[in-house]
Formats: structure tokens, sequence, C-alpha cells
């Protein structure tokens, strides 16, 4: 009988450790193995190596400096001129007004050569328009200014040829279309009995504001073509967050330790606390993306300050709406910036709070969840809320009847605080329905809101998708900041109509902008860097030759004679292989010089011989 054994030729010295090494993997397995070894078992080791390795490959990404020059110089001038003001004391308004008029002659000489500081300082600017007018005819401000030089100087450049009239990236139909079809809000107030008095005398500014959000959507999409452009954006808008932050001390200050609440909230250069709130949060968070991204450079510590400073009078604002949303952008942040980061610091938070409860103001527990005073205690029948809350709930349903009745148009521009008495169930003074989505479905139809939802989802879409660049760490930035920003102005949409003017809605446009042409643009290269498909054609290789014969005239006969040695015997091969049969299941074609005349007198030839 043959024998089964496979080891049955080998020696009995060789198999000596062969079972124990089979006992031994049946029962420790490949990390008892590695242990009885004297390995080293880190878990996860070759997956931070990976990321480490990547992220030493990534480009620093940030903008460079010859881009930034021409801007921030001038921007020097009107911060020292506002630091000197503020240590000498008021100037005379005519020494204002001069400098002021040299500051726009430059900008103004600009436009001849791009757009770039006009935007720039339409964007720094738009914050504090509702504070200083600049009013310089009647219905003519800085705002409206800078509006027009912005659409002169893209006229110019698209009439020099140094540019298109818009890059038109995706998303960008979107925004045009959502504006087209609020704008016709205007049109719809006036079927209403007394709805155009209404608009041309009453609302016809804010009208004109709501349109501005487009004007400078279109100015930024003239302005910004490249990635190094929008990098440059967002260092701007950056610099205006800190700016407004820096101008709202001497308010915190000044009411620094109120009698109560009321008296106690900022409003900064918006002078409406929740606006001025809703405005720092989301604005913040960009700032806190770069920081969370170049976490290991020391330089980004030094935005430590500026985060306090934020922190603090966003507590100012004592705006519940504002705090909320800056939690959830805060989480959005943290967690496209990893997972473990956002555990790490929601462990060290809670842990925090939970050892020292005295960091946490007692305003901010008054504001949220109201004092003992206030606190009213739900017992048996219907609940009962704070004023606040109670008017908004009102104003709420009140929208809902009007977007059951119109959900098509609506009931045009500003209609909710005409028609709001019409479908209250009780008097309330307030005219705001303390919503945007709200606000626009009731005035702007229900195509409107879809459209403005959209826009919101793409924006959030655009910030996760660049999140996760794997070679621009500055990209990867704004990706993250863009998500977590969007994030956080759809919160403060909630609590309130916020989105209805460039003071509050102008960092997000261009921020929306920004992101749309670095992802077209990173689309675009994908794109290039594809291997494109050869194209080949009979005479390839007879071609080649004449190129090599061309660029090398002084080759020699004997190198032409082999040349063309070789051209001949791939011609024959070329003939040898039409020669072969054809394949079976195929038919070949069969070539002949024969004139079709000839080829008949054949045929009648063959027959007349068959006979």
């Amino acid at each position: 009988m043959a024998s089964t054994n496979p080891f049955q030729h080998a020696n009995a010295d060789d198999l000596a450790g062969v079972n124990e090494s089979i006992a031994d993997v049946g029962v420790r397995g490949r990390r008892g193995r590695r242990s009885a070894n004297g390995e080293r078992i880190n878990r996860g080791r070759k997956a931070k190596d990976r990321k480490a390795a990547a992220r030493a490959n990534m480009h620093y990404g940030l903008p460079e400096w010859e881009g930034l020059k021409p801007v921030i110089l001038f921007l020097l001038f009107p911060g020292m001129l506002a630091v000197s003001i503020a240590l000498t004391g008021p100037w005379p308004i005519w020494a204002l007004y001069g400098l002021a008029g040299l500051m726009g002659l430059y900008v103004f000489s600009t436009a001849f050569r791009g757009v770039e500081l006009i935007l720039a300082c339409l964007l720094l600017y738009l914050p504090f328009s509702g504070t200083y007018v600049i009013p310089v005819a009647p219905g003519v401000n800085g705002t409206n200014m800078l509006l027009l030089l912005g659409l002169f100087a893209s006229v110019l450049a698209k009439v020099d040829g140094r540019l298109t009239w818009l890059s038109w990236p995706p998303g960008t139909t979107m925004v045009f279309l959502f504006g087209f079809i609020s704008c016709l809000s205007g049109f719809t107030i006036m079927r209403e009995p007394g709805g155009y008095a209404h608009l041309m005398y009453h609302e016809l500014l804010s009208y004109k504001a709501w349109i501005d959000q487009f004007l400078m959507y279109f100015i930024a999409l003239s302005c910004i073509r490249t990635i190094e452009v929008a990098k440059r954006f967002v260092l701007y808008m950056c610099i205006g967050a800190m700016i407004l932050a820096i101008y709202a001390i001497p308010e915190m200050l000044d009411k620094m330790g109120g009698s109560s609440i009321d008296k106690s909230r900022i409003g900064g250069p918006h002078k409406q606390p929740n606006m001025f709130g809703g405005f720092l949060a989301y604005t913040v968070l960009p700032i806190g993306a770069i920081f969370v991204t170049y976490i290991k450079d020391i330089r980004a510590w030094l935005l430590t300050p500026y985060f306090l400073l934020a922190a603090k009078l966003l507590i100012a604002t004592f705006s519940r709406g504002a705090y909320l949303a800056m939690a959830v952008g805060a989480f959005m942040a943290a967690y496209y910036k990893g997972k473990g980061f956002l555990f790490f610091i929601a462990t060290v938070s809670i842990c925090v709070f939970l050892v020292f409860p005295g960091l946490f103001p007692q305003a901010v527990k008054d504001r949220l969840i109201g004092s003992e005073k206030e606190i009213e205690v739900i017992e048996t029948g219907p609940e009962k809320l704070d004023k606040s809350s109670e008017h908004r709930i009102i104003l709420w349903r009140a929208g809902g009847k009007m977007i059951l009745e119109s959900p098509i148009l609506g009931k045009g521009f500003k209609g909710f605080q005409k028609l709001k008495g019409q479908y209250t169930e009780k008097e309330v003074h307030e005219s705001d329905p303390h919503n945007t989505y709200i606000y626009v479905a009731a005035q702007m139809g229900l195509p409107a809101l879809v459209l403005f939802l959209m826009i919101l989802g793409y924006s959030f879409h655009l910030g996760r998708v660049l999140s996760r660049n794997k070679e621009d760490l500055f990209i990867r930035a704004i990706g993250v900041g863009g998500a977590a920003a969007t994030v956080c102005y759809s919160v403060i949409c909630i609590f309130g109509s916020r989105a209805v003017n460039l003071e509050f809605t102008s960092y997000f446009w261009a921020y929306l902008v920004c992101m749309q042409v670095i992802s077209y643009q990173l689309k675009q290269k994908s794109m290039e860097a594809l291997p494109k498909k050869r194209r080949t054609n009979a005479f390839e290789k007879r071609n080649s030759v004449s190129a090599e014969a061309d660029a090398n005239p002084s080759a020699t006969a004997s190198d032409a004679r082999i040349s063309t040695r070789d051209a001949l015997e791939d011609q024959q091969d070329t003939s040898a292989q039409r020669a072969l049969p054809a394949p079976s299941g195929q038919r070949k074609r069969k070539r002949s010089d024969v004139s079709l005349a000839d080829a008949r007198e054949k045929r009648r030839r063959l027959k007349h011989h068959r006979r």
C-alpha cells in the first residue's frame, strides 16, 4: 500500500521541530508568534506612517506675498489712520472726507488694471456699511459706489480682452436662478392692495439691498478666476473678521456689567446683537479651520488671542441662535479635521466644564434656560413659553398659512410685514418672521426656498470635497472652513431673517465663489493630467522616418539605406498579413483592379462556358 506521509523521504533530524511549530501556529496565531520572536506590536502604526508621509508631501499652500502685497500695503494706510484718530481724538470732518476722497481716487485708478483691490475693499467695508454709510448724494453711498466701481472694472476687463465675462463654474446657474426668482417678488407684492405704494415708499431700499447680494456675487465671479486669487480672498475675509472683532471691543467694555441682559448686549457695527452674533459666529470658523489645519505650526498659535476675543464677544451678544450655530459649526470643523481630534476636543471640553462649572457664565445660563425668576414651571394645561419664543411661534404659524395660500409665487417682497395681521392669532408688534426659510418661502415662493436650500447644500458639498484635498494644506483648510461655516450659516437662518442684505451675507457669497473656483480649477487640472488617447495613421512610420531625416541632415547614406530597407520589410510584412486567409466567420473583401465592365464580361463568358 502506498504511503501518504508527505515527509517519507525526509530525514528524522529535519523533522524534529515541525510538530512543535505547527502546534504553536494553531494555539497562539500570528500575534503570538510575533511576541515569541520579540517583535513590537504597534496597532495602527502603518496607517499613522502613511498619514504622516502624505502630510509631509503636501504643499503648504499659503498665498504668495507678491499677490497680497498691493492690497495689504493699501490697507495699512486706513489702519494707521484709525489708530491715529483713536490716540489723538476726533479729527475735523473736512480732513476725514479729504483723506477718504484720496483713497477713493486711488481705488478708482486701480479699476483700469483689475478688480481685486475693489472687491477686497468692498468685502472689508460691507460689515461696517450700516455704521459708516458714507453718503455722497441722495441714494448714493459707499456700498453703491463700490458696487458700481466693481461692475465698471469688470466691463473694462471684458472690453480689453483680459477676461471673459464669467468663468461660470458649476453652481453658478443655481445662484442666478435663485436671484431671478426671488427678485420677481418685487412684482408679486403689487398684486396686493396698496402693494405698489408699500414697496416704492417703504421698502425700496430693502429690495435694492436684496438685489445687491447677486451683484456682488457677479463681481466676485468676474474677479476670482484662479486658485491663487481665491486663496488671497479667503485671507482678506479672515482679516476683515479680525478687524470686526477689534472694532467691537470698546462697545463690549462700555456695556460690561450692565444691570440686565438687554443693557449688556452688544450690537457691533450691525447695530443688532443677533445679527452681529450670527455674523461673528460664521466668520470665525474659516479662521478656526486654518488654525486646526496648521495646528502643528507654531505660527498658527498666534491666532489664540483672536479666538479668546471672539468667544468673549460672542458671549456678550447673548444670542441663543449664535451660540447654537457656533457649537454646531465647531463640531463640523473638528469632525472634518479628524474623528480623533473631535473626540479629544469633546472630551476635554466636557471635563473642563464639569470640573470648573464657574467657567460657564451665569448670564449665558440665564439667557439659555432663563433665570430663577423667569422660569415658569410647566404644570397641567398648555405649555407656557417666554414672551420672545411665544411671539416667534405665532409668526411662524402665520408664515405657514401664507405659504399654503401662495406656494408658488409667495405674497411678494416684504409681504409678510404688510399682511401678517391677517394671519396672526393675536396682535404681535414684531414684523419679522425670525426665520430666513419662512421669510423666503412666504414672500418668494417654495421654488425660491428649494433653490436656497440647494445653494446651502452645494456649498457644504464643496467644503466637504475640498477638506479631503491631499496636495495643498491651505485648500484643505478652506474646505474645512467652508463646510463648517455653511452649517453655522444654515443654523443661524433658523433663528432669524439674517440672509437679507450684504451686511450679513457678503462673506458667505464670496466664500462660496472661492470654493467654486478652486473646485473647478482642480477638476480642470485633473482632466488635463489624464493621458490622452494616442491617434495613429497608416503613414506614421513613413512620417517618423522623414522627421528623423529632417532632424539629422548629416546622416550617412548607409543609415538612409537601412531606414529604407526597414520600411520595405514593414510593407512586406503588411502585405503578408493581408495575404493570410481571413478568420473563420469573417468575410474577406476582395481587392481587384478590374473595372466593372471587365468583371461583367468575365461573368458572361463564365456563364456561357458552363452551358
